[in-house]
């Protein structure tokens, strides 16, 4: 079959990932993208392709009901975490582990357990805590490299993983768009579920988090930051510390989170009964329901939650509640500017054709079962040169999902694809210099940003080659992962005890 678009399909893609290495800008290089796929479909006029850009492209992405569903879902849930923060629920809930801790391991165990705490949201959880653990990690004398790897590793794996996140409404809308360029009529929500065993990379290196702190080994420039710390005077507490809340303010936190878990999953099964009353498994019975509908009226009972609980335990004011829920909301501005640029470059890219074009030119010298392996190598790539991984996933899943369903029969490699484009995209992320979060988690512990990505890029690698070898590469060839994940567990565990040393061992 010929493509009328030809090589030049694939233009648009390429520009994105180029522009992007080169400006750092991920917001312009999508829009510049949509803008040459329109230039493309209307015969290489710039004028009458920014048009095309525009309409249909961009006021299509916006008109679209379901896109609507996603950005009020990112809104109410950001508007909900900016009220817990301003209540300090969230720091209260923090809080209640500090007291848990004690020596080193407690320290950082307890920071590791916080950091899975604060699921719901990458940012929330780099200054939180950050902010939070600091002042005990440096009591009990734990580096503030080692902090900021702990908060780095629980901030972007954590809420890429989370059922309910600021980063779910994101993910699920890249895997509409790329479930409609394969022509597959599937439930977004549930393919992005079915996919949660494996994100192997940020399972693992929550996992390899949790060895390092509770085994209390470290190896290469970590090892030489902890020891020198643990040989230093004792760090004095930084001025201005804030005190912190009352216990009963983690209720602040806790309910309003624990609501928005429970209605999107009562909301899920009653409309998955009620339209499939037939299905038997949990799988069938998500699938049928509308993911976008639960996510919205979850994130929005969670919103009222959150505020009615600061009004009544008298943490916050009215306008309080108001101006903290509009400031929430407006953090994730630039992520839904470039999940909108996406869905406009993934229409531009469906009118090319471009998956079509890239399934009949790799259909026969592609392995499908290397396919997972491949695409979490190149978006590990891209992430870490751009520093974005919402922009890596907005390039590449678009592409990635028609192509695995074109190549393979088995019905596992799209759904092992898409996870490993969430998971490339999260390794990159985590590692690059110029990350948001790399940043953030440098600037809530108050480390100096070259020490944390010197002595956090060893275990990230680490951790890659480890998803690689117990998990994309074996998963390709039909290896559960049920059995996958515990090896990958046991690799991670057996890995900071064969090559950790413990501060106090003589180097």
């Amino acid at each position: 079959m010929s493509h009328a678009y030809g090589l030049w399909s694939l233009a648009p893609a390429a520009a994105a990932i180029l522009l992007a290495l080169a400006t750092r800008n991920v917001v312009l290089s999508l829009f510049s993208a949509t803008w040459l796929a329109g230039t493309l479909i209307v015969g290489g006029d710039p004028l009458a392709g920014l048009w095309k850009a525009i309409d249909p492209f961009m006021l299509d992405a916006l008109a679209s009901r379901d896109h609507m569903k996603v950005t009020l879902f990112s809104l109410f849930v950001g508007a909900m975490v900016g009220v817990m923060t301003r209540a300090g629920g969230t720091r209260a809930l923090v809080e209640w582990l500090v007291r848990l801790a004690s020596g080193r391991r407690g320290a950082m165990t307890a920071s590791w357990l916080a950091g899975m705490i604060v699921f719901f949201d990458d940012y929330a959880n780099c200054l939180i805590v950050g902010n939070t653990m600091r002042p005990l990690c440096d009591r009990l004398r734990v580096s503030r490299e080692k902090l900021s790897y702990i908060v780095d590793s629980t901030a972007a794996p954590v809420a890429s993983l989370a059922l309910v996140s600021t980063w779910i409404g994101y993910e699920v809308g890249l895997m509409e768009e790329g479930l409609k360029a394969a022509g597959v009529e599937r439930d977004a929500y549930a393919f992005f579920i079915e996919g949660m065993g494996y994100r192997f990379y940020s399972i693992f290196t929550i996992l390899f988090v949790g060895a390092i702190a509770m085994m209390g080994r470290d190896f290469g420039p970590m090892l030489a930051a902890e020891r020198r710390v643990a040989a230093a005077p004792e760090i004095e507490p930084d001025e201005g510390e804030a005190d912190a809340p009352p216990a009963s303010r983690g209720l602040v936190a806790a309910a309003p989170v624990l609501t928005l878990v429970l209605v999107t999953f009562f909301v899920l099964w009653r409309d998955g009964r009620a339209a499939a009353p037939e299905a038997t498994r949990i799988f069938e019975v998500l699938g049928a329901a509308n993911g976008y509908d639960a996510m919205l009226k979850s994130s929005l009972a969670g919103l009222l939650c959150a505020g009615s609980l600061a009004a009544l335990s008298r943490a916050l004011s009215f306008g309080e509640i108001f101006d903290a829920g509009l400031k929430g909301a407006a953090l994730l501005f630039d992520a839904l500017v470039v999940l909108f640029l996406a869905w406009s470059l993934g229409a531009g890219i469906n009118a090319l054709d471009a998956a079509g074009y890239l399934i009949g030119a790799l259909q026969s010298s592609l392995a499908p079962e290397l396919l997972p392996t491949l695409v979490f190598l190149l978006c590990a790539a891209i992430s870490f040169a751009t520093g974005t991984s919402f922009g890596t996933m907005a390039i590449v899943m678009p592409l990635v999902v028609p192509l695995s369903f074109a190549i393979s029969q088995d019905p596992l490699i799209p759904i092992i694809a898409s996870g490993a484009v969430l998971s490339g995209a999260c390794w990159g992320d985590h590692c690059s210099p110029i990350s948001d979060t790399t940043v953030l988690s440098s600037v809530g512990t108050r480390c100096d940003l070259v020490a944390h990505v010197r002595t956090q890029l060893p275990y990230a690698v680490v951790v890659g080659v480890i998803s690689v070898v117990f998990g994309t590469l074996p998963a390709g060839y039909g290896v559960s992962p049920w059995v996958l994940l515990p090896l990958g567990a046991l690799a991670c565990a057996v890995t900071v005890r064969v090559f950790g040393q413990r501060v106090d061992t003589p180097s």
